[in-house]
């Protein structure tokens, strides 16, 4: 596998992993710890889908940008594809990080100033926590514009019964939508806290 594209923002990884928790988590610790353990690692954030319990979905960033690119091609690296592969229900990403395989919002054609003005207003809605939102990387060939956006929610029932239309962006590009759990408890994962 290749390293990432050189796009700001985080690398988003989604994973099809085979089973339930007993069947992954062993060696999805050891990718984690992998991308944990690798040089300019600032942070990351994973769980599964709430839609799709067999998807394993991680965020994570370096810093300076320069060493995601690094890690690409570091021995941290394919010990983290090595690690993932037994446990992978589908095939191994061709990139592995890469910037997004799925992007919240391809070819956006909004404003972002006003689209983050609009996302804001969920922060005012029963059991949201916070809204964060930013361009993730512009004028790529395949998905043009892309733009990520993240609201965190007590629980997923006031995501659920929140008025979307007050902060979800409609007509400006191509949406995806779903819920991922970051508090997901797996016993014995304390060792992959992201420790940011």
């Amino acid at each position: 596998m290749s390293g990432p594209t050189n796009f700001g923002g985080p690398t988003r990884i989604i994973l099809d992993v085979k089973g339930d928790v007993p069947d992954w988590k062993e060696e999805y610790k050891k990718f984690l710890l992998s991308v944990k353990d690798s040089e300019g690692y600032f942070r990351y954030r994973w769980g599964p889908w709430k839609e799709d319990p067999g998807k394993l979905e991680i965020m994570a960033t370096w810093a300076p940008m320069e060493t995601r690119q690094a890690f690409g091609k570091s021995p941290h690296h394919q010990r983290a594809v090595d690690a993932l592969k037994p446990v992978l229900a589908g095939p191994t990403p061709t990139k592995c990080p890469r910037f997004d395989l799925e992007p919240p919002l391809r070819h956006c054609t909004g404003d972002p100033k006003v689209m983050a003005e609009m996302l804001k207003k969920a922060e005012a809605l029963p059991g949201c926590y916070s809204a964060h939102s930013g361009i993730g990387a512009t004028d790529t060939p395949d998905q043009g514009t892309v733009w990520i956006e993240f609201v965190g929610w007590r629980d997923c029932e006031s995501s659920e019964e929140a008025d979307k239309s007050i902060y979800v962006p409609h007509g400006m590009g191509e949406l995806e939508s779903h819920h991922i759990n970051f508090n997901f408890p797996v016993k014995g994962f304390s060792v992959t806290n992201p420790g940011r």
